[in-house]
């Protein structure tokens, strides 16, 4: 096997490992999610937004920095004009 054809199967398994990872991080994420809706007590209206306020504060809990929760989470930019 050439190193190319070598280095292409590594890639593509890392690729797809990857993409098993965002799966479960999804499927968890979405669990989470009907978890924190059952215990909600606000508006419908402001849900997704406290979720995510609630995620980004799971995050900088648990150690990570506030520059790595914005990568994660960015802030919503007004798309009025």
């Amino acid at each position: 096997m050439s190193q190319a054809q070598q280095e292409m199967e590594e890639a593509v398994a890392d690729w797809l490992r990857a993409y098993e990872n965002h799966k479960r991080y999804l499927a968890a994420t979405n669990r989470l999610f009907t978890v924190f809706t059952r215990s909600w007590g606000g508006s419908p209206r402001y849900i997704a937004a406290a979720f995510t306020d609630f995620r980004s504060a799971l995050l900088r809990n648990s150690g990570y920095k506030p520059v790595e929760v914005n990568e994660v989470f960015p802030a919503q930019k007004s798309e009025s004009k």
